[in-house]
């Protein structure tokens, strides 16, 4: 942790002078660190926290594998749960140093600067914080450094458990929630997710609030109940009710502000769609097959590659005669990264009355699991008729809630693979209908001998060990005394 503590404001302003041409004009000199903004530092921590989740490396290796919504045409270790080390430590350091540091200054500034509508600022700030963080548990297994992970002081900074952070996230939210004042003024530049716009960011903290307690409502359930009452009430700014309220950082078409994956793609062909997930969406004619995928070339026929082969074992290499590649959806230039959507939010929602929660929610879980479904394909483009066909073919099913919602929700989730392979995780679903598996074993085999079905966590970066080894050794014990990608999350309790 010692080189997230020295980074330097020059560094941050370089970096954000170099990572946002395109998303706001910057007129400033590099070379001068006393010109670097709050919305500059704002900017590229979007940017940056975008291009964590959105990369080859996290997503296409990581997520969308763990997913199972891609499979690899060649290099497969990581879809058999070996992870580069060095990957894994950029994946760790960027959402430390280039993320939440960059926050941590912007806050700086406001705080001396004292301008008009600072208390707004400060406040975009923290729940972008605490969203970073929420993804940094929930990749890591639960305990991470976080009361004391800007200290720069400290060098050495305890984790908290996975316990401790949500309380500490849900606390935050409700505390930044009631700061936001629409009368205020806010970022007039900077804000990529939401320009600025106070009601928004009110909407989305409580939408993150919803996702934090259903997550560990199995846990803490009268905790995650009292925080889902805390966002339903309207008083606190409602939540993400409309397609136009979802959270998305839209890429542009030209690099370095396109889509890292569409960049990725321009050099070569890594990933293909997963059998398991083309099969999953041809077995109920699932209109959004042609958005998410191509078909072999010069067909009308989608194949979804095995998951999981030993490197060359028949593995297709990225031909398009062989395997169905991602469609524009995923790897087009300007295809956003979806932070939080209407999506998810409905299927949170039918979540909360399939558990009968008694929040104040009036419609049933039916009545939001099937506008989740539909929010889905609108956004993919599917046309009404195509959406009311097949919701007739997945009813919504009361006794199988878990599978029925779970299924759709990870269908929705598609390109936001870290998220999609958390709620695989907590939900453990399957096919409602028929009652068989979604999800498919490596074909050759997992490379980690602690893991025979699916990674539970991600393993620390190894550099935690001697940079904070009093530290890591404790978080290490928390999870039973060794590393292990196999270590359930402290919320998944089936």
């Amino acid at each position: 942790m010692k080189n997230i503590r020295k980074i330097t404001t020059v560094m941050l302003l370089a970096s954000s002078l170099a990572c946002t041409n395109g998303f706001e004009e910057i007129n400033t000199d590099p070379n001068r660190a006393d010109q670097a903004t709050s919305a500059q530092l704002l900017t590229n921590a979007q940017y940056n926290f975008s291009t964590n989740i959105t990369d080859e490396w996290n997503n296409g290796r990581f997520g969308m594998y763990y997913a199972q919504y891609w499979s690899s045409t060649y290099y497969s270790d990581e879809s058999r749960y070996q992870i580069r080390e060095n990957t894994n430590q950029i994946m760790w350091n960027t959402f430390y140093t280039d993320v939440l540091n960059e926050l941590h200054e912007a806050q700086k500034i406001e705080k001396d600067s004292q301008w008009p509508g600072h208390q707004n600022r400060l406040a975009i700030s923290e729940i972008m914080k605490a969203y970073t963080y929420h993804f940094l548990t929930d990749i890591y297994g639960g305990p991470i450094p976080y009361a004391e992970a800007l200290n720069a002081d400290d060098v050495t900074p305890v984790y908290n458990t996975g316990e401790e952070v949500y309380a500490g996230l849900l606390a935050t939210l409700d505390e930044q929630v009631k700061t936001l004042d629409a009368a205020a003024p806010s970022y007039a530049t900077g804000d990529v997710l939401y320009g600025g716009n106070v009601n928004a960011w009110k909407r989305f903290a409580n939408s993150l609030r919803l996702r934090i307690a259903l997550r560990m409502i199995d846990v803490k359930p009268a905790e995650a109940t009292e925080a889902i009452r805390k966002a339903l009430d309207p008083a606190n700014g409602g939540i993400i009710s409309t397609q136009e309220h979802s959270a998305l950082f839209r890429w542009l078409p030209s690099p370095p502000n396109n889509n890292p994956m569409n960049q990725s793609f321009k050099v070569r062909v890594d990933f293909s769609m997963s059998k398991p997930f083309i099969d999953y969406l041809k077995q109920y004619a699932d209109p959004r097959l042609p958005v998410f995928a191509q078909p072999l070339l010069n067909t009308n026929n989608y194949v979804g590659e095995v998951y999981g082969r030993e490197n060359s074992n028949a593995s297709s290499n990225g031909d398009p005669t062989l395997v169905s590649l991602p469609a524009d959806y995923a790897v087009g230039a300007t295809a956003p990264t979806i932070w939080l959507d209407l999506a998810e939010v409905k299927f949170m929602l039918a979540e909360i009355q399939a558990r009968e929660l008694k929040v104040g929610l009036t419609g049933t879980a039916a009545q939001y699991y099937q506008e989740g479904i539909a929010a889905s394909m609108r956004f993919a483009g599917v046309r009404e008729e195509n959406i009311n066909a097949y919701l007739k073919k997945v009813p919504y099913n009361a006794a199988k809630w878990k599978d029925s919602i779970g299924s759709q929700k990870w269908i929705a989730m598609y390109t936001q693979g870290i998220q999609g392979w958390l709620e695989r995780l907590r939900l453990d679903f399957k096919d409602p209908i028929t009652g068989k598996a979604i999800f498919a074993l490596p074909a050759d085999g997992s490379l980690d001998p602690d893991v025979t079905d699916i990674s539970k966590r991600m393993s620390y970066p190894l550099v935690e060990a001697s940079l904070n080894g009093t530290h890591y050794r404790t978080a290490v014990e928390k999870l039973g005394g060794r590393n292990s990608k196999g270590v359930k999350n402290w919320w998944d309790k089936y």
